[in-house]
C-alpha cells in the first residue's frame, strides 16, 4: 500500500500591521508572513502527523502542538513545543508524531506565536 499525504488544516498568518495580524512591517499591505499547516501521511494503519511552518519573511516564534488519539483502548495525548527561527522563503517541520491506527481517530491543534500574537490551526476530525 502506498502512503497518502494530504493537508488537514492550514492557517495563514498575515504580516499586515494591525491587531489581527502579525505586524512584521510598517506598511499597510505587507505579504503573508507565516503559513502553518497540519499534514499527515497514512499507510498500513500507521499515521504520521507533521506540524509545518513556512515563512514569507524572517520570523522568530514559538509553537505548541497538541495531539489527542482516541481508540478502543482509551485516549492518549502528545504535546510538543519549542522555538523556531525561519528565514524568508524557508519551510520546516516544527514537530511530528506517528501513531498506529487511523487518521480519523486523531484531533490536533497547532498554535504558533510570533511578534506577540498567537494563531491556532485546528482540526477536530482529520
Amino acid at each position: 500500500m502506498t502512503a497518502s499525504s494530504y493537508a488537514v488544516a492550514a492557517l495563514v498568518i498575515t504580516g499586515v500591521a494591525s491587531t489581527a495580524g502579525l505586524a512584521l512591517s510598517h506598511s499597510t499591505r505587507a505579504p503573508e508572513a507565516l503559513v502553518c499547516e497540519l499534514r499527515l501521511t497514512e499507510a498500513a494503519r500507521q499515521v504520521t502527523l507533521y506540524a509545518e511552518a513556512e515563512a514569507r519573511q524572517s520570523v522568530h516564534g514559538t509553537y505548541q502542538l497538541d495531539i489527542d488519539q482516541r481508540s478502543s483502548g482509551g485516549r492518549s495525548t502528545i504535546r510538543q513545543g519549542g522555538e523556531f527561527d525561519l528565514r524568508a522563503g524557508e519551510r520546516t517541520v516544527l514537530g511530528e508524531a506517528t501513531f498506529s491506527g487511523r487518521a480519523r481517530d486523531l484531533d490536533a491543534r497547532l498554535s504558533v506565536t510570533a511578534n506577540g500574537q498567537t494563531k491556532t490551526c485546528r482540526s477536530t476530525s482529520l
